[in-house]
């Protein structure tokens, strides 16, 4: 449990980095983006039936 509470911790902390620099908060968006879109993609195509 110890373990995993350092790899949050971390986690935490690295995510606090990126998204207070601007141009890495870019990237972090950048990266997401095809996530989305595909998450998107895949509800549309379940609504249609």
């Amino acid at each position: 449990m110890t373990s995993v509470d350092t790899v949050v911790t971390l986690l935490e902390k690295c995510w606090t980095l990126m998204t207070s620099n601007p141009l890495l908060t870019l990237f972090v968006a950048a990266g997401l983006l095809p996530v989305g879109i595909s998450i998107f993609c895949a509800l549309r195509n379940a609504a249609r039936g």
